[in-house]
């Protein structure tokens, strides 16, 4: 199907995004033994893509108004690639000494970062705004599996270069047997495929719309689900525009400023309710867990992803079905009660196969739900005219979230040892969030299955 295709082309952004911030969680351990980093340069180091990340929103918010949705994803790709080269030779560029290379390092962690701010708000966009809304739910969450694909695939890449190259005692000499550096400039591959196929997509239809290319916008949704669908979206985007003036201040009318907290929220729940925060970290607690093998810590750190994938594919199946709420009341319970688990395991220092189950099973409701849904609702919620202004606040409130999480985790991990004897304390945090996500599932999410865009954006102007 067209529609399928077209959809899973814009989904690749996801993959770099995944892509990009798994392999941190491979390389990261060598980093901190090539640069002797202590917790606060490793937190920094994990997350500085994060800065970036959070800048990449409301850039993309004026590209993705002014240049369109596919030519954003392009521009990210271009920023993602150069970021994968600088920072697989920081040491080697000219005029940097031993002192500046991880200040250098982290600089190009967060150029890749904008890069992937840029497509986390014009890629699941762009998949909203095709999709009809039968299928938006399952095309919305393609974009949520190819992150979990892109974090599968990295580590993978990390354990294959951790084993083809010669192995050495401590911190390797010579600058191409250093794992990490493979690590982070395997990505340039993977961006070039993404260009290349971004040069097939059409146009967004709403954009068109925007522009008042109506003749466009028609062709484009004719081609993804007939001539009668085609007319009805566009008598219904063009109803939509001409209520909506897109300025900022149409964010702050009262049914919009609802729309807004909502979306804020999920964007919280989405990384604080545990997974997102240790994703960075994992091959770090398979060590401190009695995985002395690094190379096997990375593949772990592969197999627990695949988990996810697994996951994401239910969720994929379901969505359309079952509805988003339904799913986010069962995820949330189900993660509070597995890191309530997962804490007493580390609370008691349980080594072994138990480790890997307990970080695995915290996939699973982060893959049904609380992984994917708030990008796709994120997408939903808001007006044509101010969707990308809308949804610039709330991924950069996610990026926030997301590089909080990455650079204060070893340091809350250090607070729970020294509160209650161990790192389970940090697990029983992200269970307080799971109970908080609950009560918002139950008091305040909308469902949004089987709507169109306009009519969800019509429903908060509703006295």
């Amino acid at each position: 199907m067209y529609v399928f295709r077209v959809a899973f082309v814009a989904a690749i952004g996801g993959f770099l995004f995944g892509f990009d911030l798994g392999m941190i969680g491979a390389a990261n351990v060598y980093l901190k033994d090539q640069f002797r980093l202590n917790d606060a340069q490793l937190g920094l180091a994990t997350a500085s893509a994060g800065l970036g990340c959070m800048c990449g929103p409301f850039l993309g918010a004026w590209l993705c108004d002014a240049i369109g949705r596919k030519t954003t994803m392009i521009v990210a790709a271009l920023l993602l690639a150069v970021s994968a080269v600088m920072t697989a030779v920081p040491d080697m560029l000219p005029g940097v000494s031993a002192q500046s290379t991880m200040v250098v390092f982290n600089v190009f962690r967060a150029v890749g970062g904008l890069g992937v701010g840029l497509c986390s708000i014009a890629s699941p966009m762009f998949i909203a705004e095709v999709a009809p809304p039968a299928k938006r739910g399952r095309l919305g969450l393609m974009y949520q599996l190819a992150i979990v694909v892109g974090h599968i695939v990295a580590p993978a890449i990390g354990y294959l270069v951790v084993i083809t190259l010669p192995q050495t005692d401590g911190v390797a000499e010579i600058a191409w047997q250093q794992p990490w550096r493979w690590m982070f400039g395997s990505e340039t591959v993977c961006v070039l495929v993404f260009v290349v196929f971004v040069f097939t997509l059409p146009r967004s239809p709403r954009w068109l719309a925007q522009q008042g290319r109506y003749d466009d916008a028609l062709a484009v949704l004719t081609r993804i689900d007939g001539p009668h669908y085609a007319r009805r979206e566009i008598r219904e985007i063009k109803s939509s525009l001409d209520q909506e003036t897109g300025g900022w201040g149409e964010l702050l009318a009262p049914g919009m400023r609802y729309a807004l907290l909502i979306g804020i929220l999920l964007a919280l729940f989405n990384n604080w309710t545990g997974w997102s925060v240790i994703g960075g970290y994992i091959p770090m607690l398979f060590e401190m867990s009695g995985l002395e093998d690094r190379a096997q810590a990375i593949l772990q750190f592969a197999v627990t992803y695949g988990c996810m994938g697994a996951m994401t594919l239910v969720s994929l199946l379901l969505m359309d079905r079952v509805g988003r709420r339904p799913l986010w009341l069962f995820a949330s319970l189900l993660m509070a009660a597995i890191t309530f688990a997962t804490g007493l395991v580390f609370h008691y220092h349980l080594t072994g196969v138990i480790v890997l189950v307990v970080i695995a099973l915290c996939t699973v409701p982060h893959g049904i739900a609380l992984g994917g849904i708030p990008w796709l609702m994120m997408s939903e919620l808001f007006p044509t005219r101010v969707r990308a202004k809308a949804v610039s606040i709330t991924t950069t409130v996610l990026w926030g979230t997301i590089f909080s999480g990455s650079y204060l985790f070893p340091r809350i991990t250090t607070v729970s040892v020294k509160l209650v004897g161990s790192m389970g304390g940090v697990f029983w945090l992200f269970t307080g969030v799971c109970i908080l996500a609950f009560l918002f599932g139950l008091l305040m999410m909308p469902e949004t299955r089987g709507r169109t865009l306009e009519e969800i954006a019509g429903s908060w102007k509703k006295p």
